[in-house]
């Protein structure tokens, strides 16, 4: 195992000896709690500074980075087409005719996109 796991189990035996110390020896609270905030802060730099390193990952500077999806498979709206046409009403899901500026079951006014 790389030592950032043993740092890991370390802190986390930390945390279970401190819990251990404060209800079996609460006169100890006070330092047991101070101890164990500096054991986690020395425990995560720790974990920081040991961070695996290697050759950064060679990257295309042209490339996007967004894969490519190929073509698409909905067709894009036309102008010909009314906008709004969703199908059905957003209030209360009733449906409708694409164009519809009040849905007929609720007359709710309907956004038009």
């Amino acid at each position: 195992m790389n030592s950032r796991v043993w740092i890991s189990i370390a802190n986390l035996g930390a945390i279970v000896v401190a819990f251990y110390v404060l209800f079996e020896y609460p006169v100890y609270a006070n330092d047991v709690f101070y101890l164990l905030i500096a054991w986690m802060v020395t425990g995560f730099v720790l974990l920081y500074v040991i961070r695996p390193r290697g050759p950064p990952a060679p990257t295309d500077a042209g490339a996007s980075p967004f894969p490519s999806t190929g073509p698409v498979s909905a067709p894009l709206p036309s102008a010909a087409e009314p906008a709004g046409g969703l199908g059905f009403c957003i209030y209360c899901a009733a449906p409708i005719a694409p164009g519809t500026r009040a849905c007929p079951a609720c007359g709710h006014a309907l956004p038009r996109w």
